[in-house]
């Protein structure tokens, strides 16, 4: 009888080895991070809600929870916002207050990328460099929006790369990296709470147990890890209840709710699908190396990443919304795996890798480019029109400095194509420096296009200037938390949620998106100002009221619109 043989795996190594030195790392880092992040006021979204967050430290002094328009929130503990409070004040002499506080973003992204690639040379013995690590976070699509964004969930990525950076250590110095691992749980905990406790967790146990060593108590050696990480976990709930424990009470509560599983077919669906862009490419490849390296999954290499991994898949599927903020934790873990095959890929697929994304960048940047010769000089004329179509009320000019540096990226990545020899990291150099060029031209030709759709400045201002001498107040009907931050980072309004009889304020902000029926206002107000933004989904109607006074006819009253 025959007998089948074994499947083996071959690789074709690349013969010729181009050495990337440190400093063009961290130059590409800082042109991936900076434009984007600063030259435009918050954003509508998260952006927007945590800038306002770490302004309110500085201007009301609540610096142990984070408040919104002096409510607190309760979504994250307060390390990244005592982050970008802490850059504000030591920047904000110099960048406008959102663009310091930002600031605490690039910051903390840039240096988790460079824990992960510290990570990945004392984890993978195929990238002992790091570089792989580093180009595939880069060039992964998930992180790109976020990182641009004042976004704990960035905090929170510096703390799980970390984490597997310690987890790495414990394998050579037991109690040193748990030192560290303990600090990057602590620290996971104080940036997203029992959520970043959870996804931490399971690296340190699977950490602890490979790294143990027969005839020693394993508690013996990572003793300091667990008091600096119980020191941590306790210190701030500590302060916390000293000053309000009913605040306690209210955090604890929605730790509990955060992290109640959520699954349905429907959520299982609709996470899939988010992840299956999100986490590209790093999915195919880190996928294969846990088929291909199925029996040495007990190894370090691939058991401390895979640890994470489940605890952040569990964490995205099961709890919290579904929305691409949230899948945030799982790249750490997917990097590392999908690095530790890269130079290992068989010649064919990594050619198909790195054609996929020279093609798709090219082509990204050469509709990039039409679209704006089509919204500045009305060719094509139908492309010019559907882009109009989407942000009414936008009048085009041209920055000869923008036109400048777009030209200068867009040369950069023709000389990359031509130049660059074929060598392991290729394809994912190609893809970071595909995703740079992508999003530095997006952020010169057209960051005036998404600043006039999403900035609330001239809104905000409409608003306020309704108000009269402050200090003033304004009500809030079904407003949304990004409309209440706006509220309260661009102008000097007390904002305070409707009450029926409540008779403090005279002004009265109604909301609605998309396609939602906005809410009218209760009798005893008359609507002064309608505002309409956007279309279709993106579409934002805000009526803003003002009480009637007894005795006083609404009869003629204006009605302006805008």
């Amino acid at each position: 009888m025959l007998k089948t043989p074994a499947i083996e795996f071959t690789t074709t190594p690349f013969t010729q080895k181009v050495r990337l030195p440190g400093w063009s790392l961290i130059l590409l880092g800082l042109a991936y991070l900076l434009p984007g992040s600063l030259g435009h006021v918050p954003w509508r979204g998260d952006d927007l809600i945590h800038i306002a967050a770490a302004a309110g430290m500085l201007r009301d002094g609540h610096w142990l929870l984070p408040h919104v328009a002096g409510a607190p929130i309760f979504d994250a503990p307060p390390l990244h916002y005592w982050l970008g409070a802490l850059f504000g004040k030591l920047f904000g002499w110099l960048l406008p207050l959102h663009d310091a506080i930002r600031l605490a973003t690039v910051t903390t992204c840039f240096l988790g990328l460079w824990v992960l690639r510290r990570a990945a040379r004392s984890l993978l013995p195929h990238d002992p460099k790091g570089n792989g690590s580093l180009l595939l976070a880069i060039g992964s699509l998930g992180l790109l929006l976020h990182a641009h964004e004042a976004q704990p969930q960035i905090t929170l990525l510096a703390m799980l790369t970390s984490s597997l950076l310690g987890a790495g250590w414990m394998q050579r110095e037991l109690r040193t990296g748990s030192m560290i691992l303990g600090a990057a749980t602590g620290g996971a905990f104080l940036t997203m709470g029992l959520p970043g406790l959870i996804l931490c967790g399971p690296v340190f146990v699977t950490a602890a147990w490979l790294a143990r060593k027969p005839g020693l108590p394993l508690l013996q050696e990572i003793w300091p890890g667990l008091l600096l990480l119980a020191g941590l976990l306790s210190l701030w709930p500590l302060l916390l209840a000293f000053q309000d424990p009913l605040l306690v009470h209210l955090w604890w509560h929605q730790e509990w709710l955060d992290i109640v599983p959520q699954l349905s077919p429907q959520r299982l669906s609709n996470t899939l699908g988010l992840l299956s862009w999100f986490a590209w490419p790093l999915w195919p490849v880190a996928g294969w190396a846990l088929w291909n390296r199925r029996s040495q999954l007990r190894q370090a290499e691939y058991a401390i990443p895979l640890a994470s991994l489940v605890a952040a898949l569990l964490i995205v599927v099961l709890t919290g919304p579904t929305r691409p903020a949230s899948a945030l934790p799982v790249l750490p873990a997917l990097v590392l795996l999908a690095a530790s095959e890269l130079t290992r890929l068989r010649r064919g697929a990594v050619n198909w890798l790195d054609w996929f994304g020279i093609i798709t960048f090219t082509l990204s940047g050469l509709f990039i480019w039409l679209a704006w010769i089509a919204l500045h000089f009305g060719w094509p004329q139908g492309l010019s029109r559907n882009i109009v179509r989407l942000v009414p009320g936008f009048v085009s000019e041209v920055e000869p400095w923008t036109v400048v540096v777009a030209l200068t990226l867009s040369l950069g990545w023709l000389i990359a194509l031509w130049r660059l020899p074929r060598f392991a990291l290729r394809p994912a150099l190609h893809w970071a420096l595909g995703i740079t060029l992508t999003w530095g031209l997006l952020t010169t030709l057209w960051l005036d296009w998404f600043d006039h759709d999403r900035n609330y400045t001239r809104v905000m201002q409409e608003i306020e200037a309704h108000a009269g001498p402050a200090p003033a107040c304004v009500a809030t009907l079904n407003v949304g938390a990004s409309q209440i931050a706006a509220l309260d980072y661009f102008t000097q309004l007390t904002v305070l949620p409707y009450a029926p009889g409540d008779m403090r304020c005279t002004l009265l902000v109604s909301y609605a998106s998309g396609r939602n029926a906005l809410v009218e206002a209760p009798a005893g107000w008359i609507r002064i100002q309608e505002i309409d933004k956007g279309r279709g989904r993106f579409r934002e109607q805000i009526h803003l009221y003002r009480r009637i006074e007894p005795g006083l006819s609404p009869a003629g009253a204006q009605r302006p619109r805008s």
